[in-house]
């Protein structure tokens, strides 16, 4: 059975019968042997590689053998070389073990067994370098790699600082901006812990606003509620729990009372933050005085209301002026004989009492601007059967949607309604006891149309209302074109009047 030998040596000596001995001697003891007899040759042996040890000899034909111990140095430090020389000088000793021999024996070899031992020592220490080498490279590598793995943490950690650095300096900068801000502008700005109730920070306005210190607050929050005015309280604190336990933003306006017992009026609006889980955990408000804004409110409003009295009272005067002028009417009509002037008189009484009509819904009104037709017209239109139709049986049917008309708008179509409701009473129904009369007014869109219908014996045939002289017909074409409507006349079965004209911008359906 073929065994490895135990190591290979190269025998370089140029004494063959030396050189042989110590060869054939050491395989015999189970190593390789492979044998050199000049520098240049064992050299070259040596670097073809498998050489474990070197028997060198201090003296060698082409050169010397610190030379040739020299070279095996510098290309391989960890190889065993043994000087096996005739020399006896301490300075050839010296010198070898100086240029790296791990051992030096002298010729001649009494005792191979020195050798082998040599051999054997330098094989024990070359093993424990190598494994020292492996050992150290090992440890060198994970030094190589924890440096690496350092330098790589470290870079990381230095751009981390450098960030943060960056990061808390913005932070610095927002913060000082936001400073600024809420410490220079009018509205106290507040945050309250939602756990505990305390204020974690309060702006500067505050003071000004409440005249109170920002530290009372500080010191007891509950001033933020007990300060309110006690009529406005519950409603604030409702909000105020809307606001904590069902997220919902608030946003009242209420009074507070300072410590000189002034008042001032707040509108204060809060919403809920919430934290990285979606919670709420905090509570952001800002308060306004808008004690100037409430003041002057109130002063509009006592304008308003003051200005309306005064409208009212000028209708009512505007009305009562008118029910005189109809009265006096009367009474001058009481003078007169003739049934022809008398109905004159009639007629500019019903028209004066159309627009005394307007003036009367106005001052009963909440609002001193528009007419509601649709009760403007029942009481127009009753009054005139009870004028003219006393000995008839006249049915009105009206269809009239709950339009508000400005007074500029209402005054021209009740007086049209008056003179074609008037004329139709007067002459629709000549020698009939009864009679009906169709009456709509409603709003198409952007249009006003207005229809009055009824069931009489209709123009004569010699009659042309476009062209009529009568101051009635002229009056409702006068009013026709002020209001720029289209007025239609259809003769069928009776009169059928339509007119038509673009609805006015404060024109409404209902209110």
């Amino acid at each position: 059975m073929h065994t490895a030998p135990k190591a290979t040596i190269l025998a370089l000596d140029d004494d063959p019968v030396i050189r042989r001995t110590m060869a054939a001697y050491l395989e015999d003891e189970g190593y390789a042997v492979r044998e050199a007899a000049s520098g240049r040759t064992g050299l070259e042996m040596f670097r073809q590689g498998g050489i474990e040890i070197v028997l060198l000899d201090w003296r060698l034909p082409d050169m010397p053998g610190s030379e040739v111990l020299g070279r095996i140095f510098e290309e391989a430090p960890t190889t065993p070389v043994i000087v096996v020389s005739g020399t006896d000088k301490v300075e050839h000793v010296v010198e070898a073990l100086q240029r790296g021999a791990w051992d030096f024996l002298m010729k001649p070899l009494r005792d191979l067994l020195t050798l082998e031992a040599s051999i054997q020592k330098c094989l024990v220490r070359a093993d424990l370098l190598r494994k020292e080498g492996l050992h150290r490279e090992h440890l060198e590598e994970q030094i190589r790699r924890r440096t690496e793995d350092l330098e790589q943490t470290n870079a990381l950690l230095r751009r981390q600082i450098a960030e943060r650095i960056e990061f808390e300096k913005a932070l610095a900068d927002s913060e000082e901006r936001f400073r600024q801000l809420v410490e220079n502008v009018r509205e106290a700005f507040f945050i309250r812990d939602m756990n505990t109730g305390s204020i974690l920070y309060v702006s500067p306005a505050y003071a000004e606003i409440w005249g109170r210190s920002c530290a009372s607050l500080y010191a007891a929050p509950e001033s933020l509620f007990t300060t309110v005015h006690a009529e406005d309280q519950p409603e604030l604190l409702q909000a105020w729990n809307l606001l904590e336990k069902g997220n919902r933003p608030m946003d009242e306006e209420y009074r507070i009372i300072r410590p000189d017992n002034t008042i001032r009026w707040i509108r204060g609006r809060a919403f809920p933050v919430e934290d990285e889980t979606g919670t709420p955990y905090r509570i952001v408000g800002i308060a306004d005085d808008i004690t100037r804004r409430k003041l002057a409110e109130e002063s509009i409003k006592r304008s308003l209301h003051e200005k309306e009295i005064l409208l009212k009272e000028v209708h009512h005067r505007v009305k009562n002026n008118l029910q005189l002028v109809s009265s006096l009417l009367n009474l001058q009509a009481s003078y007169i004989r003739t049934p022809e002037d008398k109905e004159l008189f009639l007629e500019s009484q019903n028209r004066i009492h159309s627009m005394t009509l307007v003036h009367e819904e106005l001052y009963r009104s909440d609002d001193l601007s528009c007419v509601e037709f649709s009760d403007y017209l029942p009481k127009l239109t009753q009054k005139l059967i009870a004028a003219l139709a006393v000995d008839k049986d006249i049915r009105l049917v009206t269809d009239i949607q709950p339009i508000f008309f400005p007074v500029d708008t209402a005054i021209p179509c009740g007086l049209i309604i008056n003179e074609l409701f008037s004329n139709a009473l007067k002459h629709a129904f000549r020698n009939r006891e009864e009679g009906m009369v169709r009456l709509s007014v409603k709003r198409d869109k952007e249009h006003i149309r207005i229809v009055m219908q009824d069931n009489g014996i209709g123009f004569p045939l010699d009659y042309d209302p476009a062209t009529a002289r009568t101051l009635g017909m002229q009056l409702v074409h006068s009013l026709v074109d002020q209001l720029g409507a289209v007025l239609e006349i259809e003769v069928n079965r009776g009169t059928t009047f339509t007119i038509s004209f673009h609805a006015p911008d404060r024109c409404t359906l209902t209110r």
